[in-house]
């Protein structure tokens, strides 16, 4: 479903009700909105968790078959919810890297202990995890 929609005087838009409704948004409710500047494209995602939950994830690891989905499992197992994820290869073969905007409401371990843990389970080279804050999203 796609919809051409105006910005008024303040660069507010108004999100259809035929996109509102499936998704269950009600006034309120906070989105995620996310730039991305190389295909001039904006992103809306609901948030259902607590704003302060959500995270930025930026993972750097070896770029072997299976190595994503060993990462992505270590992620579901700590109860880690993906509101948003890219995946590319920085040198094909050698080194690869995962965005994640993730919402940690339902995983019981702190940023560092997921931090410690997916760097100690030897997929991942290095990463970092940032809170986003309100209005100050992913840049």
């Amino acid at each position: 479903m796609n919809s051409i929609v105006r910005l008024d005087t303040r660069g507010r838009l108004v999100i259809p009700n035929e996109f509102r409704e499936p998704l269950n948004l009600k006034e309120g409710d906070e989105v995620l909105l996310s730039l991305d500047q190389k295909t001039d494209t904006i992103t809306i995602s609901p948030i259902y968790g607590k704003p302060k939950d959500i995270v930025k994830m930026e993972i750097e690891f070896g770029d072997t078959p299976g190595c994503l989905a060993r990462i992505a499992q270590k992620i579901a197992d700590m109860k880690i919810d993906l509101v948003m994820t890219e995946s590319k290869s920085s040198q094909r073969g050698k080194a690869a890297r995962w965005n994640i905007i993730a919402d940690l409401s339902k995983c019981s371990c702190s940023a560092n202990e997921i931090k410690q843990s997916l760097l100690q389970s030897g997929f991942v080279e290095s990463m970092s995890i940032t809170r986003i804050a309100r209005e100050r999203l992913h840049r």
